[in-house]
């Protein structure tokens, strides 16, 4: 009954076969839905064992979510819920700093699979942590301290906006400058496990394809948020789909159109320049 279940999130299907070269000739959109249908199983199981390492912020963030709904007292006051809040995220910084090697080795994975290029769940997991620990972990740090600021930041002129219409103005303008910094995040791991790039120079990357491509980048993202929140919601009571769905398959989204932004605008670049560079007489 089961042997056929963990068959084929092991090796497969057997009925869908492997990608063909017409597939990608046809463009990413058709190539992420082949992608979808053919690593169906292999997702849940790079999920399986990446959320492992995001095991101690679920349940940081499960516990406050918790504690909230289960304290009247603490919602009466404004104050306490910020507190929490805060408490909460400086919290969260070191279990991010976890997954932030994790986060390049999924990464790595998806990425080769939604090129149509192979990779071992383990293995090349493994690889990859080993190859961009140090960047990851500088990355999350980054993320995590980002985060905090936006929470600090959004409170304070949530406050004072009370008082002064500029402040009010300013806050919406942070909640913007958070939805774009973290419609960044689509490109910089991406990044990270393709390109030879210092950490500022895959920030600064980032930002332009997120400006240039901004539409399109904050639909992918409405897309890719609305699927992972989907299924953090639902592990509130049952724990299972923040497990078997919640990273790897919104990944899967935003790490195909990284891949289609990184054909429009880096590797044909990259390889006129190595064209170039083999032209010239020595």
């Amino acid at each position: 009954m089961f042997g056929g279940f963990f068959n084929r999130m092991f090796y497969g299907n057997p009925n869908k076969p492997d990608l063909k070269k017409e597939d990608i000739e046809e463009g990413r959109f058709k190539l992420f839905f082949v992608v979808l249908q053919v690593r169906f199983w292999k997702l849940i199981q790079l999920n399986l064992l990446y959320s492992i390492f995001w095991i101690p912020a679920f349940f940081v963030v499960y516990i406050n979510l918790i504690a909230i709904a289960q304290t009247p007292e603490i919602i009466q006051s404004v104050g306490n819920i910020q507190s929490m809040g805060f408490v909460m995220l400086l919290i969260l910084i070191p279990c991010m700093l976890i997954a932030g090697p994790a986060t390049a080795g999924a990464t790595y994975i998806i990425r080769n699979w939604a090129r149509d290029e192979h990779a071992w769940v383990w293995s090349d997991f493994k690889d990859a942590w080993k190859q961009n620990w140090k960047e990851s972990l500088l990355i999350m740090l980054i993320n995590g301290l980002a985060l905090l600021i936006f929470y600090v930041n959004n409170i304070f002129y949530a406050i004072e906006g009370y008082r002064n219409l500029l402040f009010a103005l300013l806050r919406y303008l942070v909640l913007i400058f958070g939805i774009i910094y973290a419609m960044m995040n689509m490109f910089i791991f991406p990044m990270l496990v393709t390109y030879k790039l210092k950490v500022r120079q895959i920030f600064k990357n980032a930002l332009i394809f997120t400006m240039a491509e901004l539409p399109r980048a904050f639909v992918i993202f409405v897309l890719s948020f609305l699927l992972f929140g989907v299924a953090f919601y639902f592990s509130i009571p049952f724990i299972i789909p923040f497990f078997i769905i919640g990273l790897t398959f919104p990944m899967l989204i935003t790490i195909s159109f990284a891949n289609w932004i990184f054909d429009k605008y880096l590797n044909k670049r990259i390889e006129d320049m190595e064209e170039d560079s083999a032209n010239e007489v020595p």
